[in-house]
């Protein structure tokens, strides 16, 4: 028969392990709705639990219970060790080989560019390589929505704004909204640039 201390010790210990430590599920959570395309109000309504709850739990303000943790396994349809990041899973892991890049070529405007991003809807972010024209151009014009970033691997590139131009050699990193009107060309016989746009 358990003694009254035995019972008091499990209780405690069984309240500890229901929660979380703060700091670690956020991220993983709001990864994986929005991997899944889902609103923090749809997460709300399929799941039962508070939106603003939610959201702190997305923003590492609460940790949730092992109750809470299983209702938005289910929700999302994934397991819950991937909540807890005890587990990985494939697709969140994308790697391209040397050997596998398959360049596209543009005789027509003289560039060529390799895809690095994974194929799929929700990606929130593109990479590529790309050989820039030897001209500016129309086809060179560009204008998106969030953030592009480029560096420069080899040659040398230049950038040019609406009132301003940037010259990049190797090893050069470039930031801007992608909103600004832009145009790349290369500056010489031969230039990489690796090319990241992050969407809003």
């Amino acid at each position: 028969m358990m003694s009254k201390k035995t019972i008091r010790t499990t209780k405690f210990e069984a309240s500890v392990s229901e929660q979380l430590p703060a700091g670690r599920i956020g991220a993983r959570l709001r990864a994986w709705r929005r991997n899944k395309n889902m609103t923090l109000d749809e997460l709300a309504l399929a799941t039962g639990l508070n939106k603003s709850f939610l959201s702190r739990i997305e923003k590492d303000a609460k940790a949730p219970s092992i109750a809470t943790v299983m209702k938005l396994s289910r929700a999302l349809d994934i397991p819950v060790a991937l909540l807890f990041g005890e587990q990985v899973a494939d697709s969140d892991i994308h790697l391209v080989r040397t050997a596998n890049r398959q360049p596209e070529e543009d005789p027509v405007h003289g560039y060529s560019f390799v895809s690095l991003s994974p194929a799929g809807p929700g990606r929130r972010a593109e990479a590529f390589l790309m050989t820039p024209p030897a001209h500016f151009s129309e086809a060179t014009y560009a204008e998106h929505s969030g953030e592009e970033s480029l560096y420069v691997i080899t040659g040398r590139v230049e950038v040019k704004f609406a009132d301003r131009s940037v010259v990049m050699g190797p090893g050069d990193f470039l930031q801007f909204p992608g909103h600004l009107v832009h145009h790349v060309r290369r500056v010489g016989a031969r230039a990489t640039v690796l090319i990241v746009i992050s969407r809003d």
